[in-house]
């Protein structure tokens, strides 16, 4: 089966041609996400015209496609008109202006009765209903028109083919969404939010059919007609695919995130752990993840160097970030027990604050005198991100005994190892790459869409 998979993220769409699950060819174009203050966005139009832009270059080099499958970021709330122009931009996860709004959710509703209702808390920007809450108070005009509420695959699967729809796993974090039970949007949320139902797009497992490429877009992007296109899934999902999903597997993202995601035959409240459906439900039995995130993973690092070491040339700060991981573990290696003392200079590794807290969190450095280098700050923040991994898995064992092959993707793989050198019982675990990352889970879900 030949699969024109897309991966769209917060500054790039990815466009790939599979061919029985491999990927043969890929493009990526730029679709930065824009940044000012809190509030973090992407330009919805331009997303469009990206996504169009990368189908058509990698169409030049192929001409035939069976299926097309979308996977991207979540959640990326904006509204829409009856026709699919954007009203707003996408709003983004690393958005932290609703943090008024996110208290006011969770106090209406209580901790308790909103991760009933919902699976998880009203985290501001993390939950797309905080930021609809505050495009509600910020955006009246808008508002008042009562528009169509999307995510990215919204937006897109309606620009290919016409159809409104959402799958499971985008529709969770709306935060409208019954995730532990699947039954449907929560009454209770739309009520309280001022939504219609009409507002919101239909929902559909991720593993079907939602529609067929419509002829004015197929011939822009050289493509013939009718091709059917798949509701969509979150990037993380579409990875998870990828590997055999059963309760217990791993998938371990390092990148400029580091994101655990554990897959789960049912939900669990634990604290600190996002939940979402993986997306399936047609042809494969429905599965949860359990989803720990450090929102700033690998991009503390590319902090450090942007802010601490300019005067240094990619290779040369990787091969200083090597060195710095070596000489930690040397110095692990040497400590016993009753000498092991805590860093003298420390760092918070929350630069992009907590994905699960509705707290406005920072990071910071502490422990530092006229003696500190910076290459003791970055030691600092090797340790913290180290530390920090290792709890969030700890913290998705409570969930589930996690299998023991452990499926990896990322750009941070030399951060990952150190990472993984740190895990309980460490001889244990086996680490599998995951090659092409979302674009083979994006060829299996086709192919049981189209198959069945």
């Amino acid at each position: 089966m030949r699969v024109l998979a897309i991966d769209v993220g917060s500054s790039s769409v990815k466009a790939a041609w599979c061919k029985n699950g491999k990927v043969k060819t890929i493009h990526e174009s730029d679709t930065p996400s824009m940044t000012k203050g809190r509030s973090v966005e992407i330009d919805a139009s331009h997303l469009i015209a990206v996504l169009e832009q990368a189908i058509r270059e990698l169409m030049t080099h192929h001409k035939h496609v069976d299926a097309i499958a979308i996977d991207t970021l979540c959640p990326g709330i904006g509204l829409a008109d009856a026709k699919g122009t954007p009203l707003t931009n996408l709003i983004t996860h690393q958005d932290r202006r609703s943090f008024p709004q996110a208290m006011e959710i969770e106090k209406h509703f209580g901790q308790t009765e909103h991760q009933r209702l919902t699976g998880n808390r009203p985290v501001p920007g993390g939950i797309g209903s905080t930021s609809l809450l505050w495009l509600k108070q910020n955006r009246p005009d808008i508002w008042k028109q009562k528009p169509r509420i999307v995510q990215p695959t919204t937006l897109l699967i309606h620009h290919l083919t016409g159809k409104w729809c959402m799958d499971v796993s985008q529709a969770a974090f709306t935060g409208l969404y019954d995730t532990p039970g699947l039954t449907g949007w929560s009454a209770e949320l739309l009520a309280f939010l001022g939504i219609q139902q009409s507002q919101l797009p239909t929902l559909q497992w991720a593993d079907e059919i939602a529609g067929n490429l419509k002829a004015d877009v197929a011939d822009r992007l050289g493509l013939p007609d009718g091709i059917p296109v798949l509701p969509g899934i979150v990037d993380t999902s579409a990875a998870v695919m990828a590997t055999d999903c059963r309760p217990g597997r791993l998938v371990h993202s390092s990148g400029s995130s580091d994101v655990l995601a554990l897959v789960t035959d049912a939900y669990k409240l634990v604290d600190h752990v996002l939940w979402r459906p993986l997306g399936t439900g047609k042809h494969v039995k429905p599965r949860w993840l359990a989803v720990s995130t450090m929102a700033a993973g690998g991009s503390s690092i590319k902090w450090m160097r942007d802010q601490f070491f300019k005067e240094l040339s990619h290779k040369q700060f990787w091969k200083l970030l090597a060195k710095t991981i070596t000489k930690i573990e040397s110095q692990e290696s040497h400590r016993t027990q009753k000498q092991d003392n805590p860093p003298r200079v420390r760092f918070l590794p929350l630069l992009a604050g907590d994905r699960t807290s509705l707290e406005e969190m920072q990071g910071e450095f502490s422990g530092l005198t006229l003696a500190t280098t910076r290459e003791d700050m970055l030691a600092a923040v090797v340790q913290a991100l180290t530390i920090d991994n290792r709890r969030r898995l700890e913290s998705l064992q409570a969930v589930h005994r996690i299998e023991a092959e452990v499926f990896t993707m990322g750009g941070e793989q030399t951060l990952a190892r150190h990472l993984h050198r740190h895990w309980p019982e460490p001889k244990r675990w086996k680490f599998t790459p995951l090659e092409g990352e979302a674009m083979p889970g994006l060829g299996k879900l086709a192919q049981l869409a189209i198959a069945n």
